[in-house]
């Protein structure tokens, strides 16, 4: 890196260009006129919290908004200050206020519309908000859609709103538990119970209809990033939300039949698959039939995904299944990288397989008993790449999956010479 850098000098200098390094200037701090122009580019209104001292306002406007269903329809930011920041300064000065704590409905222009300078009810922000013709951004997609109804820019969004919306009353209305595994990684939240068929109708009824429709029309560009994260949670909440994943599967495994790259479908898939409660991939990837020459071949990240999401339901059957072909193809592949440190020093090559493909199969022959099978993979993975990192690393899987006599003798492993 650094010879490139040289050269890319060089050659600047050879073309009589000059090249200037500059630290990045301190950011300014943010004005009224700042806060008008980010209204202007979302919703045009905002909920303003200026906290005090010995006021701490912040957690408590922010659980109003996240408690009440209709604020949460509503979905207006909040745009809170500490007392020191010099546009509560600016603000104070311009609506004359003292130093007290207090609360407001921003319009457009930063503009207030309502204040107080005590912590407000649910019915007096929503009273407020309404007399003021303010909607949410929500009911005016609504609206927007229903007059444009092929219009499929909105349509999405119109969706992902529901979907983002429905899946925060969701945990507003059921308890979670949190989980970790044996190596105190973070586990999804068990749901301790679902919603009732009154809250579910209520939550998820128009969001899984959407949904449902929006999928069965082809356009799976949803994929790209704007699902919630916490499908796989809700699933377990929402009776409907999982029916709609169900009957929206088969059509997007029909596309990735058609198009088994295309990263936008298995994104959507990998969503679909964790709201309905989890759905294998063996079958999919055997009916799968990559083009001659493809480089790319199915998105890594399917695999990672599907880990994350088998391991949570202890799915090690599946993991075996899914990952085990992929490592017999892998340690016949005579090819070996060597990584080089900035140092100069070669770096663990082993490291990066072991994370997202040995480790995951080694735990789950561990779980399901099949210690010689687990043995056999951790000496394979020796002998395919000596690493001095492994020993380590087998060791504290076996540990942590109950084994610690063969976490010891894993311990013991040398790096073969040669």
């Amino acid at each position: 890196m650094r010879r490139f850098l040289a050269a890319l000098l060089m050659c600047g200098a050879v073309m009589g260009q000059t090249t200037i390094v500059m630290s990045k200037p301190p950011k300014a701090p943010e004005t009224i006129v700042q806060l008008a122009k980010k209204l202007k580019r979302s919703q045009g209104a905002a909920w303003l919290l200026l906290d005090a001292p010995k006021a701490d306002w912040v957690a408590g406007f922010r659980g109003l908004l996240g408690q009440d269903e209709d604020l949460m329809v509503l979905g207006l930011p909040l745009e809170s200050y500490g007392p020191k920041t010099p546009l509560a300064a600016e603000l104070r000065t311009q609506q004359g206020w003292g130093p007290e704590a207090a609360w407001a409905l921003l319009g457009p222009g930063a503009r207030v519309l309502g204040s107080g300078k005590t912590l407000p009810t649910a019915r007096q922000l929503l009273d407020l908000a309404e007399g003021n013709g303010i909607r949410g951004e929500l009911r005016d997609l609504e609206s927007f859609v229903a007059s444009h109804p092929d219009h499929l820019q909105a349509q999405r969004q119109l969706l992902v709103r529901h979907l983002n919306l429905a899946a925060r009353r969701t945990f507003r209305l059921v308890k979670t538990l949190p989980r970790k595994d044996a190596e105190g990684s973070l586990l999804p939240s068990v749901v301790e119970k679902p919603l009732t068929e009154a809250e579910d109708e209520r939550v998820w009824g128009r969001a899984a209809a959407l949904l449902t429709r929006h999928v069965q029309s082809g356009d799976f560009r949803l994929g790209r990033g704007t699902l919630p994260v916490a499908l796989q949670e809700v699933g377990q909440a929402s009776p409907r939300l999982r029916g709609a994943a169900l009957r929206c599967l088969p059509t997007v495994e029909e596309a990735l039949r058609q198009d088994p790259g295309d990263f936008a479908t298995w994104s959507l898939w990998q969503s679909l698959a964790e709201a309905a409660g989890g759905r294998p991939l063996r079958p999919l990837l055997d009916a799968l039939v990559l083009p001659p020459g493809d480089q790319l071949g199915i998105p890594e990240t399917v695999f990672t995904a599907f880990i994350r999401g088998a391991r949570a339901r202890e799915d090690w059957t599946g993991i075996l299944d899914v990952l085990g072909p992929r490592w017999d193809q892998k340690k016949d592949q005579e090819l070996e990288i060597l990584f080089i440190g900035d140092d100069g020093a070669r770096q663990d090559g082993l490291k990066s397989t072991w994370d997202s493909l040995l480790k995951p199969i080694v735990e789950a022959q561990l779980r399901l008993g099949r210690t010689l099978d687990a043995d056999q993979v951790i000496r394979d993975a020796m002998v395919w790449m000596p690493s001095k990192g492994l020993p380590g690393w087998a060791a504290a899987l076996a540990q942590a999956c109950g084994q610690p006599s063969l976490a010891t003798q894993w311990a013991a492993l040398t790096v073969p010479k040669g």
